[in-house]
């Protein structure tokens, strides 16, 4: 596409950002992220990650840092814990554009970095106050040094490597070690290489640097906790995921073919011919991230622990497969496929408040606000928004717009909708009354509890450290549905929605 129509599509897109910026934070992950880091700086204890008086034993110790280190600068707030995840999935376009461009010259890297963060998938995760687009961003510089050392067998290249694994060790274990690993040795036995691949293995200069990097926290950390403990971090939460269903997470092995579709969804027929287009015998770039792509969604799919977040992992190459496919397209005019394919896109997007509202009638659930739904099915500017979508595909066909044109528009389209309206709905519809009991809690000078609830979100907001169970404090969060099985007096402190902020009188 034009490179200019590309720049202001950046800026428009990066504006899309700003209202993420300050979304209140969705339990359980953000929310436990949120609390563990807000509690380390209470504490200032920076080695062991804590929530409430338990081990956080889920991720290493990185990701906290670095929300603590913005909690430090901009204030216990949504700000201070989204902006880092937004600023780590903007370099991790900009890196993965630039390195493409230099291999492929026929490709613009401003369209590799819009068709990457226009991904539904990657701009949910490029927000989120997790670990995951920290992780994409290392994964990816990973695989770019990688190829690299495929092509000169520098070692600078298995320096920077071995910096970037130890990197992505510290912010969520062995899992970059396993997908790094993993692709190369695949990659080299295609290429009939495996010397390379034995050449990085034992290659001391790089162990060493993954050592330095990672030894002063591992070692200090290890002298704290058991055996056992340490050994669930790194191997019962990478490899203990793949042989063993962790909480509930389960789907049936054609799982991550569904959530591919929603994760692309503007752009799967681009994904699918593009793949087609690929020159797998004589093109070394294409093969790697070929490669890289098949290896993580065959690897989750044949996992016992299924999350839609994992295929992000091998999602970054799709960007590339996109813009193959529309290098054959750039004087196309809209057809009538790809028109019906995006006007299906738009129906699916003007009945989500339609089907959402139906399931809250014929399924009760206490952790949704049936009114949030129905304002949402309410919500005559969405629908608006919606159906001029698929106005502007019908008329796009008699008109012949410019194909490469219309399907921008409509992934950038789809990003609007997202960021203004759907996630700002599920995040209203299942985490405001959290925050506001939150917010009330902390003006209260008591300790805060919640009760067979697990929304870690709470405590931040309480900005108090936050436990669970009746025992270790006096102000309580619970559900109405849960209210019957307290067995301690109480007074009720506020209501919001299906939860309830107690008060504790006495023990029984």
């Amino acid at each position: 596409m034009n490179l200019k129509l590309n720049n202001i599509s950046i800026i428009f897109l990066t504006a899309l950002y700003i209202p993420m910026l300050f979304l209140g934070l969705f339990d359980l992950d953000e929310g436990a992220f949120a609390a563990t880091s807000l509690q380390m700086l209470k504490e200032q204890n920076f080695l062991i990650p804590i929530i409430g008086d338990e081990i956080r034993l889920e991720k290493p110790i990185l990701t906290y840092w670095i929300q603590a280190l913005s909690i430090s600068i901009w204030g216990a707030n949504e700000f201070a814990l989204r902006l880092p995840s937004v600023l780590a999935s903007f370099f991790w376009a900009y890196s993965f554009s630039n390195f493409v461009k230099k291999y492929d010259s026929s490709i613009s890297a401003s369209d590799i970095f819009l068709n990457l963060l226009t991904l539904p998938g990657v701009f949910i995760i490029s927000f989120a106050a997790t670990a995951d687009a920290f992780l994409n961003l290392f994964i990816t510089l990973l695989m770019i040094e990688i190829f690299k050392y495929s092509k000169n067998q520098k070692d600078i290249h298995l320096m920077k490597a071995a910096f970037f694994v130890a990197i992505g060790f510290l912010l969520k274990g062995l899992t970059i070690i396993a997908i790094g690993g993993m692709v190369a040795l695949i990659y080299f036995i295609y290429q009939k290489k495996i010397s390379i691949f034995l050449k990085i293995i034992f290659n001391f200069k790089a162990w060493a640097i993954f050592l330095i990097v990672i030894a002063p926290w591992f070692l200090l950390f290890a002298r704290e906790i058991g055996t056992e403990e340490l050994n669930y971090l790194f191997f019962g939460q990478t490899f203990g995921r793949f042989t063993n269903t962790f909480e509930k997470h389960d789907g049936p092995i054609y799982y991550y073919f569904i959530i591919f579709i929603f994760v692309v969804f503007p752009y799967l027929i681009d994904s699918l011919k593009g793949m087609l287009r690929l020159n797998l015998r004589h093109n070394d770039l294409e093969a790697f991230l070929f490669l890289w792509f098949i290896f993580v969604l065959v690897f989750f799919s044949l996992s016992s622990t299924k999350l839609p977040h994992y295929l992000l992992y091998g999602i970054t190459p799709i960007a590339f497969f996109i813009a193959k496919n529309h290098k054959y397209m750039k004087d196309q005019n809209l057809n009538i496929l790809s028109s019906c394919f995006h006007i299906f896109l738009w129906l699916t997007v003007l009945a989500l408040p339609f089907y959402l509202s139906y399931l809250a009638e014929v399924r009760e659930s206490f952790e949704v606000s049936i009114t949030k739904i129905l304002e949402f099915k309410e919500d005559s500017s969405y629908l608006i928004f919606a159906l001029s979508m698929i106005l502007f595909f019908v008329i796009g066909i008699l008109l012949k717009f410019n194909l490469l044109l219309a399907k921008r528009i409509s992934s950038i389209a789809l990003v609007v909708a997202l960021s203004t309206k759907i996630i700002p709905f599920i995040n209203e519809s299942t985490q405001s009354d959290i925050k506001k009991l939150g917010v009330l809690a902390g003006k209260l000078e008591q300790d805060v509890s919640m009760y067979k609830l697990n929304k870690p979100s709470f405590g931040f907001y309480a900005n108090k450290i936050s436990y669970r169970g009746l025992e270790r404090a006096d102000i309580i969060l619970t559900r109405k549905d849960k209210i019957d099985s307290l067995a301690i007096d109480f007074e009720i402190v506020s209501e919001s929605g299906n939860y309830i902020l107690l008060k504790k009188l006495n023990d029984n």
